[in-house]
């Protein structure tokens, strides 16, 4: 719960980069905790919006996507 907070933190203060490692880490620590999974997939989908690559935004959006599939919030 607390990396999953400090990374929201990092990502509501632009720094995007550190903010995924960290919701990363959370979200492997434990496969199934739905917040580091939300969590997840609005810190990736965010980075994937400040991206100018089309490939690291296939990435991020590959993330985020894992993520909403997991929480079960699908769109």
């Amino acid at each position: 719960d607390v990396l999953v907070r400090r990374s929201l933190e990092l990502a509501d203060a632009g720094d995007l980069a550190l903010a995924c490692h960290l919701v990363e880490l959370a979200a492997r620590a434990d496969g199934e905790h739905l917040g580091a999974q939300r969590a997840r997939a609005d810190i990736y989908g965010r980075r994937r919006t400040e991206e100018r690559s089309l490939m690291a935004k296939g990435i991020f959006a590959g993330a985020a996507r894992e993520s909403e599939e997991v929480a079960g919030d699908e769109t």
